[in-house]
């Protein structure tokens, strides 16, 4: 992990739920910018916002002030995949990776005045991984250290088990796994898709497929079941490897399409920025 945070901006499409005022357009009424409507001073006794030219207008001759639309503050989750094919070694592993995002994405959270939890899911959903909502920076920092020393293989299970553990009202919900699972199990994500604003983050390392060398004796191991096999690698081979992995992420793409998210890939390492350019190119 690195010692500098870098943080990131992001956006709802939809009004927030939260009577908590925050950074987020939000769908009550109070203290803001955005004009919503004109309500009757007995609605709302504010003379303050008190609207003469819409009063004179009234049919009714009652007074008429303006109200406004209040912003308010989300909840934001970061959900991890715990499962033994994120801890494989390479240039960093993916977990280290996902550390380093839960350092940003947190301060990234706590800078907007939001809520801020994470929930890690291995073979099922442990409590030692189970924080909902309100962590803060300093409990933060000690989980990124955790998660960023697992190396233990677990299954992954508990990506398809969280959903009872997420608030009612929608969040902001950042998914984090390399999908290396059978693409049919998306539709068991579908109520995670549906109520929440999701957005998938696809952990990839490069030395799985793009680094292969050209020519040698490669071993390749199975993370789930540990079963290996050793090839000679050649330049045919290895771009069967690349092509396999260029098709996966068109399914990958389409399958998260479908269910109104667009992924982002990380390979290598993580940038703030990538997460500040999905979120100016798109609201979710």
């Amino acid at each position: 992990m690195t010692l500098a945070i870098e943080t990131f901006h992001y956006r709802l499409a939809h009004p927030g739920y939260c009577a908590i005022p925050g950074a987020h357009p939000g769908q009550m009424v109070g203290s803001g910018q955005l004009f919503k409507r004109h309500e009757s001073l007995l609605a709302s006794p504010d003379p303050r916002r008190l609207d003469l030219r819409a009063s004179l207008l009234d049919p009714f001759n009652h007074y008429r002030v303006k109200v406004f639309q209040q912003h308010s503050k989300i909840d934001v989750l970061v959900i991890a995949d715990l499962s033994a094919s994120m801890s494989i070694p390479g240039g960093a592993t993916k977990l280290q990776i996902a550390a380093d995002f839960l350092l940003s994405c947190a301060q990234s959270a706590f800078e907007s005045g939001d809520n801020f939890g994470f929930i890690g899911c291995g073979h099922g959903i442990e409590k030692k991984w189970l924080f909902p909502k309100g962590l803060r920076m300093g409990r933060v920092q000690e989980l990124a250290r955790d998660l960023s020393r697992v190396r233990s293989g677990q299954g992954g299970n508990g990506l398809f088990q969280v959903e009872p553990y997420l608030p009612l009202r929608r969040s902001l919900v950042f998914l984090l796994s390399d999908f290396h699972f059978d693409l049919n199990r998306l539709s068991r994500l579908a109520g995670l898709f549906g109520r929440h604003a999701v957005v998938p983050l696809v952990l990839w390392d490069p030395a799985e497929y793009a680094d292969l060398p050209e020519w040698g004796i490669v071993k390749f191991q199975d993370s789930e079941n540990r079963r290996t096999r050793t090839l000679l690698m050649r330049p045919g081979l290895k771009r069967k490897i690349i092509e396999a992995y260029e098709q996966r992420r068109d399914r990958l793409r389409h399958g998260l399409r479908s269910k109104g998210a667009e992924p982002v890939f990380i390979e290598g390492r993580y940038e703030a920025s990538a997460l500040t350019n999905y979120f100016l190119q798109r609201v979710v």
